[in-house]
């Protein structure tokens, strides 16, 4: 695969991560809001727990993003 492709695809890879990320974030901010109006403290501690989990896989993604956006930096100039 010529380097034009590979830096190609790196970055509509880089496009779809940084859209999955935006689509996580909604998703946070939804239950974020759903916790704040949740009475019931078994739905409290399900959703505290949702938003935990959440908030962890967009910190993994926003690193591996990060990634791939040094690496198409570091070797993709003119590309």
């Amino acid at each position: 695969m010529a380097t034009t492709d590979i830096c190609a695809q790196m970055r509509h890879n880089a496009e779809l991560g940084k859209k999955e990320i935006e689509n996580e974030r909604k998703e946070l901010s939804e239950l974020k809001r759903k916790l704040k109006h949740e009475t019931d403290p078994i739905k409290v501690q399900q959703l505290r727990e949702e938003i935990e989990e959440l908030q962890d896989r967009i910190n993994v993604d926003e690193a591996q993003l990060q990634v791939l956006l040094d690496e198409i930096t570091a070797n993709c100039n003119g590309h």
